[in-house]
């Protein structure tokens, strides 16, 4: 064989070999690479405002929070619910402005031997969600401590470093360190979308400030969602 096939010969056995370790079974290592997951996925677009009272009740009454063991263990049932709840947390005022336009409302409570949690759903036919959240943001600037109304307990209001949850437009937190015969921590979640307020107020195990932000940090996400759901 001439110098000249046996180069050629050589050629077609290193392709055939080439072409087997790259059967149908063995993709290629640039087959197999794939873009990794967004750490933070962009959130659904939000719903039509409501058009009607009945509409804004229906759409509160879907957005309440269930919790069950797998959340917590004492949390496999709530303790209370109503449609006559608090108003939103308006800290050194009476109420904040806008909550007065209030349509729709409820309240739900895990009231735990270690934890105690509470959600409040509020929607609003002719008023932003947002322009809520501007009022509280505006008494947080100048409201630091106060007495909390008919309680006998003194408010002192705490910002964790970092929050337990990012804050922004739509997004407020903070906690309160509650003083009376004992003193006790408690940790609020703000959230906006659309025509709708979700209010959320966690306190863990012997009031302690940690426990209260872990508690809101894990609850956080599934409130988000909830809000997502109707607004």
């Amino acid at each position: 064989m001439s110098p000249r096939r046996a180069s050629l010969a050589l050629l077609s056995l290193l392709v055939l070999i080439g072409s087997a370790g790259c059967g149908p079974g063995e993709p290629t290592e640039a087959a197999r690479w794939s873009e990794p997951a967004s750490a933070s996925p962009t959130p659904p677009p939000p719903k039509p405002a409501p058009t009607s009272t009945a509409e804004v009740r229906t759409r509160v009454t879907s957005g309440m929070l269930q919790l069950d063991t797998s959340f917590h263990p004492e949390t496999a049932a709530h303790t209370e619910e109503n449609s006559e709840a608090w108003k939103l947390i308006s800290l050194c005022r009476d109420s904040l402005p806008s909550d007065r336009k209030r349509t729709a409302y409820r309240e739900r409570v895990w009231d735990g031997d270690t934890v105690w949690i509470r959600q409040y759903v509020v929607g609003y036919l002719k008023v932003s969600g947002r322009k809520l959240a501007d009022e509280l943001r505006s008494v947080l600037k100048t409201c630091k401590q106060y007495e909390v109304p008919n309680d006998g307990r003194t408010s002192t209001i705490v910002q964790p470093s970092p929050p337990p949850v990012p804050n922004g437009p739509d997004v407020i937190t903070f906690c309160e360190r509650l003083k009376g015969q004992s003193t006790r921590h408690q940790c609020t979640l703000f959230l906006t979308r659309g025509n709708f307020v979700m209010e959320v107020d966690v306190s863990g195990e012997n009031g302690e400030l940690a426990a209260a932000t872990a508690l809101l940090t894990k609850i956080a996400p599934l409130a988000t969602a909830a809000l997502q759901k109707i607004a």
